[in-house]
């Protein structure tokens, strides 16, 4: 049962996980403590509560290797018997090794979302990608359902598995950017407001991809090139300003891509 929770790392997942738990305090009894990844790191002796239940490591992937080599030499009390998990979507629990040495129970815990800015309502209701050992899955389980959260236990978690689960992650929210930034780069030229325009249009998008995930069913695909009106996507290249040409060729291509595999499977 999980009565106190250290995170150690003040990013934005850090800060929001800290959040979330603090604000059930009161519902509870759960105690948290926030540490910054490098005050850690940088401690000649422990600080970190001997009481914690589980321990988070949130920082930076630059920090992870350090940090859990600083934890095993200077931190075995605190982390025998608790569970030790970092959310970091692409390494599994191997780099953990050195503190289930210490007697920790060790588990990689991923949240699968975006966190634009510190706010924990981005853990609602998301799925969180985990890998874990027997011993380490109740406790795993109670803290993602804990943050409001539904854990899942990956099937594959070999490297290559592990790096295609986070470029999902990747594909569902960063390259949507590109997408959108030359949506918006294009409305600037055409003089017309984004926010009105550009916004309705993105949610039904979203809403649109979402029900033929629910439903099984193809993405609801729309537009020339969809038509294989090839000569009017071509009078749109030939209207794109210069330093948005790449991109819209680059997306044009990934469409491509998409509509061949739609009609391969038909």
């Amino acid at each position: 049962m999980i009565t106190h929770v250290t995170i150690i790392g003040k990013g934005r997942v850090g800060e929001s996980l800290g959040k979330r738990i603090t604000g059930i305090t009161p519902i509870t009894g759960i105690t948290v403590e926030v540490h910054s990844s490098r005050q850690v790191i940088q401690s000649f002796s422990s600080f970190l509560s001997l009481t914690s239940s589980v321990f988070v490591l949130a920082c930076k992937d630059a920090y992870l290797s350090d940090l859990i080599q600083h934890l095993a030499e200077h931190n075995a009390k605190e982390l025998h018997g608790a569970l030790v998990m970092h959310v970091n979507g692409s390494l599994g629990t191997d780099i953990l090794e050195p503190l289930r040495a210490c007697g920790a129970m060790i588990a990689a815990a991923h949240p699968f979302q975006t966190f634009g800015s510190v706010d924990p309502s981005a853990l609602d209701a998301i799925g969180w990608g985990v890998e874990c050992d027997d011993d380490a899955w109740p406790l795993t389980e109670e803290f993602v359902k804990l943050t409001g959260g539904f854990p899942f236990r990956l099937p594959k978690t070999d490297p290559v598995s592990k790096r295609r689960y986070h470029a999902a992650a990747v594909a569902a929210s960063n390259f949507t950017y590109a997408a959108y930034d030359l949506a918006r780069g294009l409305a600037n030229e055409a003089g017309i407001p984004a926010e009105t325009f550009l916004v309705p249009i993105m949610q039904r998008t979203l809403d649109n991809a979402a029900k033929a995930m629910h439903d099984g069913t193809p993405f609801a695909l729309t537009g020339p090139l969809v038509r294989g009106d090839m000569d009017a996507v071509q009078r749109q290249l030939d209207a794109m300003p210069e330093n948005l040409r790449e991109q819209y060729i680059h997306l044009t291509d990934a469409l491509k891509e998409v509509i061949k595999r739609a009609a391969s499977s038909e």
